[in-house]
């Protein structure tokens, strides 16, 4: 693969928002006094920056242009490069996910591995330069990874979902009340939401709620109600399951307000009483350089 033009999507660490850049004095004294709860914020700070450093150092000599952006920063869908390289952990590759609607494909880059887990991140600093070689030289390739589309009263959410989409209300302590269809007729239902996650999504969430892993390459989706408000003798015909990608997941909204949040929480679309919510694949797979095994692990 030629590989003349990169985006590096970078995060910011918490310790460059908050001590560098608002410099918080709470935070500031915790990082004075070594609070437990802070104890690995410098160490994951001189990570990430160790292996940005490292990652911008091996393009630079291969002559390869690049041009970097904060995370939040991104307001455009992600064209006329050859590849988009995420430096931070999951989440930057999610929300660097949801600009992607063409056949760019994108390498994660485990900046801090103290501190992330980074499920989706092929490569860490140390061994960037052989992924990226190995990409050059077509020894590996990029992996298919299905995305789910949101609809909300038959309108197209613009941001695809890589990983899960909860449809819930938007209190964590109040209950979710719907009418669910599964590629049929509506039930009735009571939860604490709805979650509906795709292969890659199935080791997060939805594994935490007792779902099924599923391999990252399928284009096979799952859903799952989240602590069923069942009455005595009440039993839920759609409460979790596994559909293929002719099927669809559409609820109802009986809560005057509600939200869809997507692969986390920072991206959420607002619906309301009677809003109609469709949960679909999408045709436009995310192409990421990823091992197939990866939620072997998980099983």
């Amino acid at each position: 693969m030629k590989i003349s033009k990169v985006l590096l999507v970078r995060k910011k660490s918490t310790y460059e928002i908050q001590a560098l850049e608002h410099q918080e004095s709470k935070f500031l004294a915790l990082i004075q006094n070594n609070h437990e709860s802070i104890k690995k914020v410098v160490q994951a700070h001189e990570e990430h920056k160790a292996s940005l450093n490292l990652i911008t150092q091996i393009l630079d000599d291969k002559g390869i242009s690049y041009v970097i952006k904060d995370r939040s920063k991104i307001t455009h869908k992600i064209t006329d490069v050859d590849l988009v390289i995420t430096v931070g952990g999951d989440g930057t590759l999610l929300d660097a996910s949801h600009f992607i609607q063409g056949k760019i494909p994108i390498l994660g880059v485990n900046s801090s591995t103290s501190s992330s887990f980074g499920h989706f991140c092929l490569a860490q600093g140390h061994n960037f330069k052989h992924y990226l070689e190995s990409i050059e030289n077509d020894n590996i390739h990029p992996i298919a990874i299905l995305r789910l589309e949101l609809l909300i009263n038959n309108i197209s959410q613009n941001d695809l979902i890589l990983n899960e989409v909860l449809l819930t209300h938007p209190n964590p302590a109040a209950t979710s009340r719907y009418l669910i269809s599964i590629n049929a007729d509506f039930e009735e239902q009571r939860s604490s939401g709805i979650i509906i996650a795709t292969p890659a999504g199935s080791t997060g969430t939805l594994k935490a709620a007792l779902g099924q892993v599923m391999p990252i390459y399928t284009d096979n989706f799952q859903y799952l109600v989240r602590e069923p408000g069942l009455r005595p003798n009440e039993v839920f015909k759609y409460q979790k399951g596994i559909l293929n990608k002719l099927s669809c997941v559409k609820i109802v909204s009986k809560m005057r307000q509600a939200k869809a949040f997507i692969d986390g929480p920072h991206l959420s679309f607002d619906f309301n009483l009677g809003d109609e919510v469709m949960v679909r694949p999408s045709s436009k797979f995310l192409f990421a350089f990823i091992d197939k095994n990866v939620n072997e692990q998980f099983k």
